[in-house]
């Protein structure tokens, strides 16, 4: 035991830098996660089609001569958006944004009770503000997939309208209905895979379903507002601030 202690004493006496290296193995390299996440903040803006739908639920209760709505669509429409966000963690972001649904052509179809029957044309189209998180999946890299949902409020606007009364001897009858702007509670639910173009900006291709939620208005409406369903396919990009 004394000869390898003493070999190990005239060793690190000889050559104290390789003692040095054999007594302080090096620090470990931690990852810097505020430097991966920049400072945080980022902007987002995307588009995208939308094909809405009627709730059954949504639909009035007719007026004196007419009919409930029993037939009614609206043609799909464009969506713009954008929003101002914060990269919590890898896992986790919330933003403020600012949502446009452009105008899309309404038709709807009355029976009237004298025989005749009405068809409700116009136009509608949607602003909106939600409050969005996400929970992203960053399993690979440059290719993150994401979950989120979001809630706000948004103003509806129905324009436009008017309805033509049809008997079995051709048109009767053309009235203009008033335009009508009610402000309903709105949310979302989305999903998608964001791809990593550079360090600080992703594109994102996206699904989200929203839907416009309770409130109708007060007259002979086309349609109940606060019923509004679509279904969104949306391409965007996320720019990250360093």
């Amino acid at each position: 035991m004394r000869l390898p202690t003493l070999a190990l004493a005239a060793l690190a006496f000889c050559c104290p830098g390789i003692a040095l290296a054999v007594d302080l193995p090096p620090a470990p390299v931690l990852d810097d996660e505020e430097e991966a996440l920049g400072s945080g903040w980022y902007l987002r803006g995307d588009a995208g089609g939308a094909d809405p739908s009627i709730s059954r639920h949504s639909r009035d209760l007719g007026s004196v001569g007419f009919s409930s709505l029993f037939n009614g669509k609206l043609e799909r429409g464009v969506t713009a958006s954008v929003g101002l966000g914060y990269q919590a963690s890898p896992w986790f972001r919330a933003e403020v944004a600012v949502d446009h649904r452009f105008a899309a052509s309404f038709r709807g179809a009355r029976f009237a009770s004298n025989g005749t029957n009405a068809l409700d044309r116009g136009e509608a189209q949607a602003t909106s503000i939600f409050l969005n998180g996400y929970v992203d999946l960053p399993l690979w890299d440059g290719i993150t997939p994401y979950l989120g949902a979001g809630i706000g409020v948004s103003r509806v606007r129905f324009a436009d309208y008017e309805r033509e009364v049809t008997g079995p001897s051709g048109l009767i009858a053309t009235a203009g209905l008033r335009s009508e702007t009610e402000t309903v509670l709105a949310w979302t639910l989305m999903g998608g895979v964001a791809f990593d173009l550079t360090r600080n900006l992703k594109v994102d291709l996206g699904y989200r379903y929203s839907r416009l939620n309770g409130s109708d208005f007060d007259r002979e409406a086309a349609i109940r507002p606060g019923q509004i369903n679509a279904h969104e396919f949306r391409i965007g990009a996320r720019y990250l601030f360093d």
